[in-house]
């Protein structure tokens, strides 16, 4: 009889052991790869979403010489179309948005609401992941309310909420804060 020798059952299974782990260790990489592209795109998109919104607020608010705060309502006079136009920056924290509108009153202090006929007008979409907003001093934090005027110094602070992907599926809340300072320009 010729010698012929086989595998073992103990070398059929040290071979199957070894290469499922090299396996896991392939397929966990790849995975981590995959998601970690997924994760630096949901972040560049993040990014753009808060530096256009952050943006706009700056440039159109950077030529004001007046404004009025309320809890989730900031006018302010702009002049950047060549004339005057009162304009309302509006949270609505129940819909977790940031709009802008033309604000049509005679008065910026108007006690009205946005389900006021007229007066909020041509909606511009800012971001829909804010969960806060807050005008606030230069220096402090008690949140500011009412009139200010040409020379005063505040600061807009946003708190965005975006959901991001996890290692093993599914997603969670993360939040992101941005502020901003202003000065009211002194006609």
């Amino acid at each position: 009889m010729k010698n012929e020798r086989g595998l073992t059952l103990i070398e059929v299974l040290a071979t199957l052991t070894i290469s499922t782990v090299l396996l896991g260790v392939v397929l966990l990489l790849l995975s981590s790869t995959s998601l970690q592209s997924k994760t630096s795109g949901e972040k560049y998109n993040v990014d753009a979403e808060i530096r256009k919104t952050m943006d706009t607020i700056a440039k159109e608010i950077s030529d004001s010489n007046q404004a009025y705060a309320a809890t989730n309502d900031f006018r302010y006079v702009t002049y950047a179309s060549g004339s005057r136009q009162v304009k309302s920056l509006y949270y609505d924290a129940a819909a977790k948005t940031l709009k802008m509108y033309v604000f049509k009153s005679a008065n910026i202090q108007d006690n009205v609401t946005l389900a006021t006929p007229g007066i909020y007008e041509y909606q511009r979409d800012l971001s829909s992941h804010v969960t806060g907003v807050q005008y606030l001093p230069i220096v402090g934090t008690s949140p500011l309310s009412g009139n200010l005027s040409g020379g005063s110094a505040f600061r807009i602070v946003l708190t965005f909420t975006f959901q991001r992907s996890k290692l093993f599926g599914g997603f969670e809340d993360y939040q992101v804060k941005r502020e901003t300072g202003f000065k009211l320009l002194q006609y």
